[in-house]
């Protein structure tokens, strides 16, 4: 059975890809930051079933790193998809070399010993897809439209340094087994007992734009953008550069 490792798996966006990942039929081996992140996750899912949880705290240069050794000891299950929903506080630069397998990462703004957890979660996993070489393995980052709209300059910055991932990581697997996507959210997305309150979209609603990323092959190298409920049931499928 193939695995899909979570990165933020339990916040809004989190919640939802591990919920396509299992309606997929796949496993989900969802990264937490503790026991009680955990029991949270398995309460807004339903369900235990096919969900490996690993501790780690994915702002830390060696979180990601940690789980990937895990991995590579047989201690944790191999994984052939990655997906990043983590919250990004900073902006980074980030220089990489080819096929990311190695990266340097130094801090520009607040501390710098809060990371930009995406772009060390790439960097920790991609050499590790390469190497195992499955023809279905996928990386797929959600990015957020706060990176355009500009009206929060956290959130607004540091959306823009993951565009720019997401160009690079499209150019960088071209020619490679890993197929690389980003998902631009252009609206609010919130676990569903949240969601029917606020009114924002449900996160069991959203998971079937992931559930389409993994079964069609042909989606590669592409955004696909959400701007809300019609967006839905038409995916807008966009190649980031034409060949």
């Amino acid at each position: 059975m193939e695995t899909v490792l979570v990165v933020g798996a339990t916040g809004n966006i989190g919640v939802s890809a591990v919920q396509a990942a299992l309606h997929s039929g796949l496993q989900v081996l969802a990264i937490v930051r503790n026991q009680a992140s955990a029991e949270k996750l398995f309460l807004h899912l339903g369900t235990r079933d096919r969900i490996i949880t690993v501790e780690a705290d994915i702002t830390s240069d060696s979180g990601v790193r940690s789980v990937v050794d895990r991995v590579k000891d047989g201690k944790l299950p191999p994984f052939q998809h990655v997906y990043s929903a983590a919250y990004l506080r900073q902006i980074m630069n980030v220089n990489f070399e080819s096929n990311f397998c190695k990266s340097a990462i130094r801090s520009t703004l607040m501390h710098d010993d809060e990371l930009m957890s995406g772009a060390v979660a790439y960097r920790d996993t991609v050499p590790y897809l390469l190497q195992q070489n499955h023809p279905k393995a996928t990386w797929t980052l959600c990015t957020g439209a706060s990176g355009d709209w500009g009206l929060r300059a956290a959130p607004g910055m540091t959306q823009g340094a993951l565009f720019a991932m997401a160009n690079v990581g499209c150019r960088d697997n071209a020619d490679t087994n890993v197929r690389f996507n980003e998902v631009y959210l252009a609206c609010r997305v919130e676990v569903d007992s949240s969601a029917k309150k606020t009114g924002a979209m449900k996160a069991s609603d959203f998971a079937p734009v992931y559930e389409v990323i993994l079964s069609k092959p042909e989606i590669k190298g592409c955004r696909i953008s959400v701007h809300g409920p019609a967006d839905l049931k038409d995916l807008k499928v966009k190649k980031k550069f034409e060949a």
